[in-house]
């Protein structure tokens, strides 16, 4: 979704350049000519018929113009009709179309750029925004498919987390890290918490048909160690940043809530933020509860925001996301300062429901106080 403006772009700047050439090409020549311009436009009904033809489209093209111009923020249209008097609306007209389309990737960029690398065999995503300091935060993402462009998406949803970085986030804007998967079938087993996967390998006895494919080797540790010694450092070095844990946070739902909370609880020199959207706590039930929550830091510094829908997969979560939230309390974790434990009623489990609410979770993370 992405590319398509910027091919658009190239495509209008090519028009815009054939037009230019042929209005200075046919204009040379009518006027070594003495051509009658009143009398080639206007002498006959035929004439007229294509001259006023073209009015009227030129007032169409004008009126677009000045609508989406106020729309989109473009400054300056007034040059783009000051041209057409010395060049041709077939100059002019493309020309303007190809910075729309820019300013278009510009609006569904937030204002930021996107850069796309691979790691391990993962491809990763990196936004970042417009202005970048020593203290700018960092937040990454699994699922990283899922986040920034539909046509990438596995259902077709994104996250919509650039249209939150446009409108409502109010924090400092975080460079988004969008760590992809190796594959569907391993996604398991990179996001399940390996130290209670190993010792719990009865999970999969109770496990849908369509992952039975899915055991197999443990990823999660070296899925945290990807994370944590090798690209938030490639990107903390690539953008000069200087780390720290209350700057970092690593977020993800379902599957990826559980891995966020894990990833924290195994480097909480790294990341000093875990948010978890309708996070998976019947993957191991009452003991992925108790076993996920004993490994939780414990030292006042770390925050946590787990939550949970009411529908679809969601309706099954409520006993489990209660007991966790009892659970991380005793170990200290307070709210709303450190804890958020939401429930969205009539809410699922599909990135639909998600990007209704990360905003919200950004901005609790962003504007929790001064950044150190």
């Amino acid at each position: 979704m992405f590319k398509k403006h910027i091919v658009r772009s190239r495509i209008y700047f090519a028009v815009a350049a054939l037009g230019l050439v042929t209005a200075w090409v046919l204009n040379a020549l009518a006027v070594t000519q003495e051509a009658d311009y009143l009398n080639a436009w206007f002498g006959s009904y035929v004439d007229w018929v294509l001259s006023l033809d073209l009015l009227v489209v030129g007032i169409a093209v004008i009126t677009l113009m000045l609508v989406e111009a106020k729309r989109l923020g473009m400054k300056r249209v007034w040059l783009y009709f000051l041209l057409s008097g010395i060049t041709a609306m077939a100059f002019t007209f493309p020309l303007f179309m190809a910075f729309r389309e820019r300013k278009l990737l510009e609006r569904r960029l937030a204002g930021g750029s996107m850069e796309k690398f691979e790691f391990d065999n993962h491809r990763v995503d990196v936004w970042a925004p417009k202005t970048i300091t020593a203290t700018t935060p960092i937040l990454i993402m699994h699922d990283g498919r899922n986040l920034f462009d539909e046509k990438d998406s596995y259902k077709g949803k994104t996250w919509e987390i650039l249209t939150a970085m446009r409108e409502e986030v109010r924090g400092p804007q975080p460079i988004v890290i969008g760590l992809w998967g190796l594959s569907d079938l391993s996604r398991l087993r990179e996001l399940a918490p390996q130290k209670i996967l190993d010792n719990h390998q009865e999970i999969w006895d109770h496990m849908p048909e369509e992952y039975k494919d899915s055991p197999g080797e443990s990823l999660g540790d070296a899925y945290v160690s990807l994370m944590a010694d090798a690209i938030i450092p490639f990107i903390l070095d690539r953008h000069q940043i200087t780390h720290h844990p209350d700057r970092t946070a690593v977020m993800g739902s379902s599957m990826g809530g559980l891995m966020s909370l894990y990833a924290m609880s195994k480097r909480p020199e790294v990341f000093g933020t875990a948010i978890g959207f309708s996070t998976h706590w019947p993957f191991g039930g009452d003991f992925m509860v108790q076993e996920l929550t004993d490994l939780l830091p414990q030292d006042g510094n770390h925050r946590i925001w787990t939550d949970t829908g009411t529908i679809e997969l969601d309706e099954n979560y409520a006993p489990f996301h209660e007991a966790a939230l009892e659970k991380i309390k005793a170990k200290g974790y307070l709210t709303p300062d450190s804890l958020v434990g939401a429930t969205y009623p009539n809410t699922g489990h599909h990135e639909s429901y998600w990007a209704r609410r990360v905003a919200e979770a950004l901005n609790w993370w962003l504007l929790s106080g001064p950044r150190t």
